[in-house]
C-alpha cells in the first residue's frame, strides 16, 4: 500500500466520520422540535444547512426569514461556530446589513465542542427576535447601528420598520427557489387537490397517535437514515 493510498483511505475514513457526526447534530435539532424553526441539511453539502424561521411574537411577528447555516470545516471538532446568513434583508441589530450575517458573539464568543450544539443557535436566533432589547444588550456590538440607535431612539420608527422588515418576508414565501438543491425548502400555494389528502391523512395519523396506548408522541421530522424535514405542527 502506497503513502498515497493511505491518506486516500484517511481522508474517505474522516469524511464519513464527519458525515456521521453531522447527521447525529441534525437528530439532536429534531429532537428538540424548536417550534417554527425548520432545518435540512443540503443534499451536496452536510456543512451548508437550509432553513426558515416562522416568527410568531414580538415586533417581527408574522415574519417568516429565510436563512442559511454554514458549519466549520472541521465541523464539529472546529473551535469557530456556525454561520448564520439570512437569504433576504433582516433589519435588526445584530444582523449585518451588507452579509446578512447574524451575531453570535453573545451566546457564542467562543464555540466550546461537545457542549455547544446547532440547536442552541437555531434557539438563540429565536430570542434575537423574540426580544431584539436583551439580545443587543448581551451582544458586545451591534452589526447594524441604524436599526440600534432607532430601537434606543425612536422605539415607533424601529417597531415600523421590524413590522414592514416581516411583511416583505411573507411577500417572498413564494419566490423561486435560489438554489437548485433538491433538499432546499420550498412552499407551495394551498391546493385542495394535491395536498387536501396530504392534510387528512396527517390528521388521521395524529388521531392513531393520540389514541395508542403507547404513548407515542406523534410524527417526527426525521425518517431513520435520511434527512426527511417533517413537522409535527
Amino acid at each position: 500500500m502506497t503513502l498515497d493510498s493511505t491518506k486516500s483511505e484517511e481522508q474517505i475514513f474522516s469524511t464519513i466520520t464527519q458525515e456521521y457526526k453531522t447527521l447525529a447534530e441534525y437528530k439532536m435539532v429534531a429532537a428538540e422540535k424548536i417550534s417554527g424553526v425548520y432545518v435540512i441539511p443540503s443534499f451536496g453539502n452536510s456543512l451548508s444547512w437550509f432553513g426558515v424561521i416562522f416568527v410568531r411574537t414580538g415586533f417581527y411577528a408574522g415574519a417568516v426569514f429565510r436563512f442559511n447555516i454554514l458549519l466549520p470545516e472541521k465541523f464539529p471538532q472546529d473551535s469557530a461556530a456556525p454561520t448564520i446568513i439570512f437569504e433576504n434583508e433582516v433589519f435588526h441589530p445584530l444582523v449585518c446589513p451588507f452579509t446578512r450575517a447574524l451575531d453570535l458573539s453573545a451566546d457564542f464568543p467562543v464555540w466550546k465542542v461537545g457542549e455547544d450544539h446547532v440547536w442552541h443557535v437555531l434557539k438563540f436566533m429565536q430570542f434575537v427576535f423574540l426580544d431584539p432589547y436583551e439580545s443587543m444588550r448581551a451582544s458586545p456590538s451591534v452589526l447594524n447601528k441604524e436599526a440600534a440607535d432607532l430601537f434606543g431612539q425612536n422605539r415607533a420608527e424601529f417597531i415600523a420598520r421590524a413590522k414592514k422588515c416581516a411583511e416583505d418576508s411573507k411577500n417572498r414565501v413564494y419566490d423561486a427557489p435560489t438554489s437548485d438543491d433538491p433538499h432546499y425548502i420550498v412552499f407551495e400555494k394551498f391546493n385542495e387537490e394535491t395536498h387536501g389528502p396530504v392534510i387528512e391523512n396527517i390528521k388521521f395519523k395524529n388521531y392513531e397517535s393520540d389514541s395508542s396506548p403507547s404513548g407515542s408522541m406523534g410524527l417526527s421530522w426525521v425518517k431513520e437514515g435520511e434527512f426527511k424535514a417533517l413537522s409535527i405542527e
